[in-house]
């Protein structure tokens, strides 16, 4: 088949599924990778089986293992989260507020690495540590620093940061998206969220709180005097977490591009 064909019966087959915005996105998907693929004996297998797992509901991001983030691109995996825009908006905050100073920063929750990884992409002059509870996820993020040629600035690290063991610290920067989903959501979220992403990555116990707690007991433990905390939250209890943190420091609630209140910026 040609790419022409192959976009003629991609277009019938995902017509009583989708809207023509979503056929017109997927299908920019379909055919850079049966372009790259086209002198594969196994191309027409491939687009079976990615059509397939479309029609099954499954991320196009998981389909093809990569997800655009900010100017970068990073492979994505079922142990990962999807990269969202709205946290490709919380390093927009952190770069705008930190110029060419040099830094050292932590990333809690690191996933695929997309934080840290465009941070120091933008700032050469910055060193990051990473660490995640997921040990899959952690190569998932290996994978993307050494992409981006990192491994000397960024280390990652495996831990479950709600043990709270983690020494005391002197970071310039904290940053954290962390789960924040109450269970009691899941039916309300879109099964390609439900069925797909890791409910360890999204969803946290009945205390809606849990991981900013820890975050402030991390940033309490903290020395350095000009610190900053950047944490994205869910829309519904951002204003808990700064009233959580505006009992000792100083917290601030930043809408996203939507208008919603999304991200928590704190100092001491």
């Amino acid at each position: 088949m040609t790419i022409q064909e192959y976009k003629a019966d991609f277009q019938e087959k995902c017509s009583p599924h989708f809207s023509k915005e979503e056929i017109q996105s997927f299908w920019q998907w379909f055919n850079e990778n049966l372009i790259r693929i086209s002198d594969s004996p196994e191309v027409e297998n491939n687009y079976t089986i990615w059509l397939r797992e479309l029609m099954s509901g499954k991320p196009i991001q998981y389909i093809f293992g990569y997800s655009f983030f900010h100017k970068y691109c990073f492979e994505v995996t079922s142990d990962t989260l999807i990269p969202r825009p709205e946290t490709e908006e919380l390093c927009e905050l952190i770069l705008n507020q930190n110029t060419n100073t040099p830094l050292i920063g932590i990333d809690i929750g690191t996933g695929t690495g997309c934080i840290p990884i465009t941070l120091l992409c933008e700032r050469s002059n910055w060193e990051f540590k990473a660490l995640d509870i997921s040990k899959a996820a952690l190569i998932v993020a290996d994978t993307n620093t050494k992409k981006y040629q990192l491994s000397n600035r960024l280390e990652l690290m495996n831990q479950n940061f709600l043990e709270n063991n983690l020494s005391a610290n002197n970071y310039d920067i904290i940053v954290s998206n962390p789960p924040y989903i109450h269970p009691n959501e899941i039916e309300s979220l879109e099964n390609r969220v439900t069925q797909f992403e890791p409910h360890m990555a999204l969803f946290v116990t009945n205390n809606i709180l849990e991981f900013y707690t820890a975050l402030f007991d991390y940033f309490e433990q903290n020395t350095n005097p000009n610190a900053q905390l950047w944490m994205e939250t869910h829309q519904d209890y951002c204003d808990d977490v700064v009233a959580l943190f505006n009992k000792k420091f100083t917290a601030k609630k930043i809408e996203d591009l939507s208008k919603n209140p999304r991200f928590v910026y704190v100092v001491k």
